[in-house]
Parts: C-alpha cells; structure tokens; sequence
C-alpha cells in the first residue's frame, strides 16, 4: 500500500500520479483537516507562475517550469476555472531598473518562456489607471487559476481512479518506521511506500519516520486584502526584493515577490502578501497583524487611491519555509529515505510545481 500524508494540491497530484501507474497498490491520501488544501494549497495568491524568480539549477525553478504547462493542462482537463493572463513585473524608480534586465537573464538561464523587455507606453495601454513606471517586464506564461475548484477537481479524479482512497479528518498519531506502520485518528495500517506530502508538518511527519536531519518548517504569514474600487486589471507585481542590492543572499526571499495586485478568476482585486515572519510554533496563526494603512501605502505605489475605506481584509495563510541546523535553506527539499519519500519546504512555487513534483515523486516510486 502507498500512504500519502497530506491532502493539499501535491498530496492529491502525488496520488494521481502514482494511481497513472499500472499496476498500482491501494492508494491512501490523509489530510487531517476538515477541509482539503485548508492551510497552504487554500491560502496563497492562486497565481500560476512562470518560473523565473528562483535560482539557476534550483528545484523551484526546474519544477516550477515543467509546472506550469502542467497545470494548464490539468486546469483545463479538469474545467477549472483559470487565465492565461501574463504578468507585469516593474521597476518604480530608475534605481530600479537594472534589476528587471536581471529577471530576463535569469528567465533565460531557466528556460522560461515568453518573457520580454516592454516597449513604450505598452504597460499604460495596459493598465490605463495605473501610474507610469520607470520600466517593465512582461511574462507570457504567468497566470491565474481558481485554487479551491482546483482541489476539489483533484479529488473528484482522485477517487474516480481504481483503489484510491481519500480520508479526512484523519490526522497521524505515530509512525513505526521500522515495521512500515502507520496509527492514525482512524486506525493502524502498515505501507509498503510513506509520501510526507504534510506541508507546514512535514518536518513533524519526518521525525516520525525516523528522519535524523534538523529540518524545522518555520511559519511566514502572508496577508492578502481586497481593494473594491481598484482599477487595475491585471497582475502586477514589484521586482523580486532579491533582485535588488542587498536582497540576494538572503534565503528567506526566495519566493518572495513583495506584495503585488492580482485580479483573481472571479474578478476581486486583490492587494498581497505580506511576509511576516512567525514563531516556529505559529505555524495555524491566520491573524491579521499588518494594518491596513500599510496596504493603502503598498497599492497607492502602483495606481492612485481615492478611498482608503475601500480596502477590506480578505485571508491570510503561511509559507512552509524550511530551515536545517536553523538556517534557512530556500528551495525545495524532495528526496527518499528507505521506504518514505518526503517533500518538505513546499511553499511557492509549490501551487504551480504540483503536477511537477507529483511526476518527480513517481519516478522515485
């Protein structure tokens, strides 16, 4: 039996993936929430992106791109609702500019596709309302799907497929790594296969599986509100704050892409994230601690404010970054230790990456 810890969107791609194979043993996901994808999958931007704000060479990178023309293809297969929208990326001021040549160089190095340099007035022609830019990328492929249709599309076709099971709540209480057992909420099993796919646990779910390496999954807050009079369009987003000076050895902004504006698929414009950085036992803190004056400030960077009263609290979630020996590591952490496989610090890209790691994982089965 293959027993998969974690119902978010990799815990059901790894599911599906592994249910493609032929032959294939019982397939169990657990996830023990009420609800799937309740934490990280259910709580980000839903943004698909394009793959160029990782390092060269990373795992953010590489699965982020295979990702991203999977994801079309399983929102598409699947009629959940999505755009292909594209993404500006700009510099506010001209000491910002050099850093956009470096988005291009590194979208260049990954592969990425459809990314160019604007010309002219195109990003005002564009975006009519929003204020004029010192300069501005374009991404082609970056869009925007509907994440919580997303994932219970996934579980439809989860368990439309032979010997797949889906058991919620059911939380993990113990794992003998030694006799290949699980005891859960709902009884014990024994696996052939273990996939941690336990996103801000999956460093507890590790140390049940016998796993020696100090990974610590650490909590960073990422607040979102909605602007209602908005009239930005598109998605907007700064240059990566890792692109510029001092930003780039510093692993905790590895997916951080400093709050932008984003129209989700139902039309709500959207102002965030914030990362706000949390106790290691914060890990379920959805509080709101940013004011809103704070994301007044951040919106009015990008196109005039007339109402600050416009702007309402929307959700907020955490990104499972991962950290060893207490310093970050900024990429994901995917590899085998006898019979568990264990995906640990899949925070953004990981929306995206998903049918990505999902291919990956199945290779390793």
């Amino acid at each position: 039996m293959i027993f998969i810890v974690g119902g978010g969107v990799v815990g059901l791609h790894v599911g599906i993936a592994l249910a493609a194979q032929p032959n294939h043993p019982e397939i169990f996901i657990v996830e023990k929430e009420q609800f799937l994808g309740d934490h990280t999958s259910g709580r980000n931007s839903q943004v698909i992106h394009a793959g160029f704000a990782y390092p060269v060479g990373s795992l953010k990178a590489r699965l982020c791109l295979e990702g991203n023309a999977l994801s079309y293809e399983w929102l598409k297969k699947l009629n959940v609702p999505h755009m292909v929208c594209g993404k500006w990326i700009i510099a506010f001021t001209p000491e910002e500019v050099p850093a956009l040549q470096k988005v291009l160089e590194i979208g260049a190095a990954c592969d990425v596709p459809g990314m160019r340099e604007t010309r002219g007035d195109e990003v005002a022609k564009a975006e009519p309302s929003a204020h004029r830019f010192a300069g501005a990328v374009f991404s082609a492929t970056s869009g925007m799907m509907d994440a919580a249709e997303y994932i219970r599309a996934l579980e439809r076709y989860f368990l439309a497929q032979e010997n797949c099971y889906l058991l919620y709540p059911c939380e993990v209480a113990a794992i003998d790594p030694v006799k290949q057992r699980i005891t859960t909420t709902r009884g014990e099993m024994e696996y052939a296969t273990l996939v941690n796919a336990a996103g801000l646990f999956a460093d507890d779910v590790y140390r049940m599986c016998g796993g020696t390496r100090a990974f610590r999954i650490k909590p960073f807050k990422g607040e979102y509100y909605v602007w209602k009079k908005g009239q930005i369009r598109s998605m907007i987003y700064p240059v990566p704050r890792r692109y510029l000076p001092g930003g780039g050895q510093d692993k905790r902004l590895v997916s951080s892409m400093g709050i932008h504006l984003h129209r989700d698929t139902g039309g709500q414009l959207f102002v965030g994230p914030t990362q706000v950085e949390l106790d290691w036992d914060r890990k379920t803190d959805y509080s709101f601690v940013t004011p809103r004056e704070e994301f007044v400030r951040q919106a009015a960077q990008y196109a005039p404010v007339d109402d600050a009263e416009a702007f309402e609290q929307a959700y907020a979630g955490n990104r499972p970054k991962v950290y060893e020996d207490g310093k970050p590591l900024g990429d994901f952490q995917i590899f085998r230790e006898g019979a568990h496989i264990h995906l640990i610090g899949i925070e953004s890209p990981g929306l995206t990456a998903a049918p990505a790691i999902a291919r990956m994982v199945a290779g390793m089965v």
